[in-house]
Formats: C-alpha cells, structure tokens, sequence
C-alpha cells in the first residue's frame, strides 16, 4: 500500500486556488495537466509504497489519537510557482517558511517513526498543495518564464485535522482515499 499523511483542502480554499488559476493566460493553463480538484491536499509526512494492512491500522491508531503537541491553526499561501524549484514537476500553491507545518510535520513524524516502514523523510519538508503537472520531461519553461509567480491573496489552508490516505492507481487516474482522521487541539 502507498500512504502519506495530509491535510484536506477546504472548499473555499479550493475555490480560491481556482480563482488565482485563471489569472494564469489561457495557453499557460492549458499546455498543463491538471489535477482533479478532489485530489489536491497538503502532504504532511508522505510514507511510500509497501505498508500492509496490519501497518496502516497502527499509523491510522496513531493519527486518531491525536497529536496533543499542536492546536488547529492557519497556514496563509503565499504564491503559485514552479515546484521544487531546482527541478520542477509540478505548479504548486506555496506557503513559504511556516514554522507551524514545518511543527506539525515534525509532530506527525515523531508519532509515527516507531511504526514499522516509517523512515525519517529524507528531503527537506516544503509545504506545498500539487495544482497541475509538468506535461513532458523537456518541457519549455523560457516561454513561460514571466507568468510566475502569481501572489496569493487571502489564501488560507484551515488545519485542524490530519488524516491517513492511501492512493489507488487506475487506468483513469490515481485516487486518494481517507483511512484515518485525527484532529488537532482547539487553540
């Protein structure tokens, strides 16, 4: 099985993403692939392939318990770019430095790295929520070049939850599933 741990993305900041989207011209947005809107979230800890059943049922034991260190709080978006920026893959919504994912990030692994299969992340933790695909390995960033970043406004992610998805692979596309939910403290 392959997990991860996120954060779900709340209606109104969906519609905000789709909003700062459309400021992008149309040929821009359309030599993207974009992702389903019902696929986009905030990775917390993503964990890899090979878990079993038994391993899912103690990290989802763990993600509903809670995580007691960590009251629900905000996490304003900063700008839609290129990520990672070194080599991008994927136009993303960015929040920057957010010393309160990059907690709960540490939170969540901490409660987590006594489980069998999870290994301590290897790359830097940068909060971000995938909007669209890179279409082709050699893809032609120099035309594109002027039309990011595009500030956002007024964007903000609602984390009072985390959950334990799984994804599913089909021939029309991946699908996550939502295994296991455990909210944050009330601030």
């Amino acid at each position: 099985m392959r997990l991860f741990i996120a954060v779900s993305i709340q209606p109104a900041l969906v519609h905000s993403l789709q909003a700062a989207h459309l400021l992008l011209p149309a040929a821009f947005r359309q030599s993207l692939r974009w992702i389903p809107k019902r696929n986009w979230h905030m990775t917390v800890l993503f964990l890899g392939n090979g878990f079993s059943e038994v391993q899912a049922a103690e990290i989802s034991e763990q993600i509903v318990s809670g995580l007691p260190g960590l009251s629900a709080f905000e996490a304003p978006l900063e700008r839609l770019d290129w990520f990672p920026t070194h080599r991008p893959v994927v136009l993303a919504a960015l929040f920057g430095r957010n010393l309160m994912l990059q907690a709960l990030h540490d939170e969540v692994y901490q409660a987590l790295k006594g489980i069998k299969g999870v290994k301590k992340p290897q790359n830097r933790f940068e909060p971000h929520i995938s909007l669209a695909r890179v279409p082709r390995k050699n893809f032609d960033f120099t035309k594109l070049g002027e039309t990011l970043p595009v500030a956002l406004e007024e964007a903000v992610l609602m984390v009072e939850k985390v959950g334990l998805y799984r994804s599913h692979f089909a021939s029309e596309g991946v699908h996550y599933e939502c295994l296991a939910e455990g909210r944050l403290a009330r601030g």
